[in-house]
């Protein structure tokens, strides 16, 4: 199954540390939602989500069956509400590298 990144990141006046609409919307679609939904979706975290301390952003690795469930999960729960959110398809550096003689040279 396809691996994924998500990130997310927010300005500080949308934080949930900050912002009492922002926190009620976090609590509710990311402890509530999220593990519910990510099973019914099939989503499997393999990191996170984990907060980038000090700042406001977040990560997660995650296993999907694919980018629009990834996209359709971060939209139930609301992280797009109150985040600029990123998901990255990701490959594992092994199966690039095994690629790489399929690649012309750029440069000598």
């Amino acid at each position: 199954m396809p691996h994924y990144v998500l990130l997310a990141n927010h300005p500080p006046d949308t934080c949930p540390t900050a912002n009492a609409k922002t926190r009620a919307r976090a609590v509710e679609g990311m402890t509530q939602l999220l593990p519910k939904l990510a099973a019914q979706a099939g989503v499997t975290f393999h990191a996170g989500p984990l907060h980038l301390d000090p700042g406001h952003r977040m990560v997660a690795v995650l296993e999907a069956p694919s980018i629009e469930v990834v996209t359709k999960l971060v939209f139930d729960i609301g992280l797009s509400q109150w985040n600029d959110v990123e998901v990255c398809p990701a490959t594992p550096t092994a199966d690039r590298m095994a690629d790489m003689d399929g690649f012309s040279s750029l440069f000598e």
